[in-house]
């Protein structure tokens, strides 16, 4: 019977999976290996376009052999994630200087592989800085696709030393070139504008830091660029040229959550509209970013065409940069990532789209767990908790109250949908005046229109409510109501403003509530007036025609009595329906209660549940709390005795001359007489659920645990160490046994110290227990064996000789083995190795 250990052996069809395959397109090969320059703290590269050779060329740190070895062809291994890249690196040029600033771009360990989707042969030439060696390395991708059977690390790589003579930019003596030829694609006119535009967008384009160049060199289309527009050449240094979009006179909303504070600002046209703080509760997972989004109207749209020659809509809109380069595909034209085109379409003029919006979405983190891209790179993040709350702040903090501003404040459709009016077709009148904005570089039209106000105290007064946020500052122009004509519009207002008077401690805009609640009171004061004269009038021409019409008297008086008998039935047939309007919200209120009612029971049993499920969560880690009464913890301790005295009785008729056969079932006995034994002390110290006594954990850790937590003996050192992760399904019971009967062989060798260390070796844990006391007696290390046979002890020794046996049949009972290695292999006393 056949019986050992596989292997995975990696073919050369992988180079294919993690390169061509992966990296879907040119310009993000390109991207990635302009990122390798990047993290490798370049502060300049220049990419070189021949007729059959792309040469990318930067000084940054460079590469030694050892990094060659280790990390460049160590396939999927990224130095930058384990925080190894910047070991050695002396601290005395400029590199330093860029480090402190600087967060890695790329962490997976394939942008290597982007060679391969350029072209079908690379050589790499690279010096580490501090110094003098220089290499050369020469891979022909073909090599990797001549035999599907061969194996990807059997593939030998030319590789030499040649003369550092300072061919890196700036005439560095530190750098990586990359010569890459066999091109795979043509690289004509049209490509290369549209790469030297990508390029434009790599690196955010939006902050203002110059440490990082890149350049362009295509000597074929110099005589082209000489004819072209400054914003169409090829050829020279890839400028910010979206730092023009500052200009802009716009509508924006400006968001830097750094730390533990959120600040955002509303600016539209150069004005600020409003200032305000609030605290950061996402800072566990991100405390540090930037959103910056542009709304653009249409005469910002024609400008943003002037300026870039290109139009928004064919540009992109919002993009996405992790530590200052751009991931992909978030703000690409005609893409939706961010799901900001779909949320639109729930909405009519109440949502903005991408075509309406132009900015940027700054993170900067090394939470590479949280805030990872997919293995295809232009597949965007990978769905986690961190992306969720990126999200969630773009639409709740940003993106929504831009949209409340622009839909209430400027288009009319807030204070029209919310009846700010009282007539609503005066409302629709206000939004008309509105339609004008879009050509405007300015917002008069908010100013000088009363809905717009209106609304724009609605929005500040809801921030004001919100307990979290401090409003900084605010547009006092669009609060100033004291002339207005206010009596068609809901009275309402006059509180609201007092109340964001009061929340920013505002004395002026108090003075200016005081004013316009005595023009209101006046204009209430004439209103009022006018309509007590038309009643006079009217009382007057009634009296004149009770006077011309003397004789109608009798039949008025008629006419009054039988509207008074009218109004009697009225009166009676409205108490009538009053009553049974009553019984109808008592029977109402009786449904909401029972409803209620149940709505309780339900929330009860939900919190009840939750209860249960957080109590089994923390069963281990809150070991130390007491959780039984005195009177139950008085029972478990006597089951304990009880069962402890049964132990003994056991122990001692296993040290006696009996028959083999009755030997193993007294062991069973024994057996189940621990197990209580165990969960009895478990009862006691915690409230843990051994219901269920198989469970999946990761055992290196539960070790740890337990014996940091559980064992309080004096005078005895346990020391834990190399541990590591390995999920195991198990009953704990069983583990808590060995440990113990382990540490008791120990002390009962008079052993004072324990060291526990754990490895992995072909998909297996191996635990390396080791003690200081007397070892195991040289007659038993002799034939190890007989340590785990029933009943086999010294006779020097106490004890029934079942301890080592009960272990090694419990390490069977989890699939695995237990074997004594020797005395004095860690520590002077004795050794065993327990394989799972």
């Amino acid at each position: 019977m056949d019986k050992g250990v596989l292997r995975f052996d990696i073919k050369t069809g992988m180079k294919n999976i993690i390169g061509r395959d992966l990296i879907t397109d040119d310009f993000i090969a390109i991207y990635e290996l302009v990122k390798n320059s990047y993290d490798a703290y370049a502060d300049f590269v220049k990419i070189i376009f021949k007729d059959d050779e792309i040469i990318i060329i930067d000084n940054g740190k460079g590469m030694s052999k050892d990094d060659l070895v280790k990390k460049w062809f160590a396939v999927a291994y990224s130095a930058k994630k384990d925080n190894t890249e910047d070991e050695g690196l002396k601290r005395n040029s400029h590199l330093n200087n860029l480090k402190s600033r600087r967060f890695y771009a790329g962490a997976k360990g394939v942008g290597r592989f982007s060679c391969d989707r350029l072209g079908g042969q690379l050589q790499l030439i690279t010096s580490k800085i501090n110094t003098n060696q220089t290499y050369q390395v020469d891979v022909d991708w073909a090599e990797f696709e001549k035999d599907a059977q061969q194996s990807f690390g059997s593939i030998e790589i030319p590789f030499k030393e040649i003369k550092n003579e300072k061919i890196f930019p700036k005439s560095y003596s530190n750098g990586t070139i990359l010569k890459i030829s066999k091109l795979n694609s043509n690289w004509d006119e049209i490509k290369l504008r549209e790469l030297r535009r990508s390029l434009e967008k790599l690196i955010n384009p939006f902050s203002k830091d110059n440490s990082f160049v890149i350049e362009i060199e295509a000597r074929n289309f110099i005589n082209l660029d000489k004819n072209s527009d400054k914003n169409l050449k090829i050829n020279g240094i890839v400028d910010n040229t979206i730092l023009k979009i500052f200009d802009l006179k716009t509508t924006q909303i400006d968001l830097v959550l750094k730390d533990k504070y959120i600040t955002t600002k509303i600016i539209d046209r150069g004005t600020l509209i409003y200032h305000i703080e609030e605290p950061n509760k996402f800072h566990t997972i991100i405390n540090d970013l930037e959103i910056n989004l542009y709304f653009l109207n249409r005469s910002a749209k024609i400008n943003f065409g002037k300026l870039m020659d290109i139009e928004p809509v064919n540009y992109g809109n919002v993009f996405l940069f992790k530590n200052g380069f751009r991931v992909q595909p978030y703000g690409n034209v005609g893409d939706d990532s961010w799901k900001i085109d779909n949320r639109k379409q729930q909405g009519y003029n109440r949502f903005l789209g991408s075509r309406d919006l132009f900015g940027a979405v700054e993170l900067i983190t090394e939470n590479f767990n949280e805030f990872k891209e997919v293995s295809s790179r232009d597949g965007g993040l990978v769905e986690t908790v961190g992306k969720n709350i990126l999200f969630e702040i773009l639409y709740e903090k940003a993106l929504k109250r831009l949209e409340r501003y622009v839909v209430g404040v400027l288009w009319g459709e807030g204070f029209k949908r919310r009846n700010y009016f009282l007539n609503e077709k005066v409302a629709e009148n206000f939004r008309k005046n509105l339609e004008e904005d879009k050509d405007k570089d300015f917002f008069e039209d908010a100013l000088s229109n009363l809905g717009s106000k209106i609304d724009f105290v609605n929005l500040i007064k809801t921030l004001s409510d919100d307990k979290d946020i401090k409003i900084i500052e605010y547009n006092k122009d669009l609060l100033n109501l004291v002339n207005e004509q206010l009596d068609i519009v809901q009275p309402k207002f006059i509180a609201d403003l007092e109340k964001i008077a009061e929340k920013t401690n505002d004395k002026d805009l108090l003075n200016q509530v005081k004013l316009t609640e005595d023009n209101f009171n006046k204009i209430l004061k004439e209103k009022d007036d006018a309509e007590k004269r038309e009643e006079e009038e009217r009382k007057k021409r009634i009296e004149a025609e009770k006077k011309a019409e003397e004789e109608r008297k009798k039949r008025e008086e008629a006419e009054r009595k039988q509207r008074e008998e009218a109004e009697k039935r009225r009166i009676a047939e409205f108490e009538a329906e009053r009553k049974e309007k009553e019984r109808a919200l008592a029977e109402l209120a009786k449904l909401k209660a029972e409803q209620k009612a149940k709505e309780e029971k339900e929330k009860n049993k939900d919190l009840t549940d939750k209860l249960s499920i957080e109590t089994k969560k923390n069963q281990y880690l809150n070991a130390t709390r007491k959780t039984l009464s005195d009177d139950a913890e008085q029972l478990v301790h006597s089951i304990d005795l009880y069962v402890g005295n049964a132990s003994t009785y056991v122990n001692d008729l296993l040290s006696t001359s009996i028959d083999n056969e009755i030997k193993n079932k007294i062991y069973s006995i024994k057996n189940n007489i621990d197990k209580a034994l165990k969960v009895s002390q478990i009862i006691i110290k915690s409230n843990f659920d051994y219901k269920h006594t198989n469970q999946r954990i990761n055992l290196p850790i539960y070790i740890k645990e337990y014996l940091e937590v559980h064992d309080s003996r004096k005078n005895f050192e346990i020391n834990v160490e190399n541990v590591l992760d390995k999920f195991i399904v198990l009953n704990p019971i069983d583990i808590d046994i060995i440990l113990d009967n382990l540490i008791s062989n120990s002390i009962k060798a008079k052993a004072k110290k324990v060291i526990v260390e754990f490895c992995k070796k072909d998909n297996k844990l191996e635990i390396l227990y080791s003690d200081n006391g007397n070892g195991v007696p040289e007659k038993l290390a002799k034939n190890p064996k007989a340590i785990f046979e029933l009943g086999v002890r010294e006779s020097s020794e106490k004890g029934s000789g079942i301890g080592m046996y009960d272990v090694d049949k419990r390490v069977k009972n989890l699939k695995g083995s237990i074997e004594f290695i020797g005395n004095n292999i860690k520590l002077k006393g004795a050794s065993f190795k327990i394989t799972i």
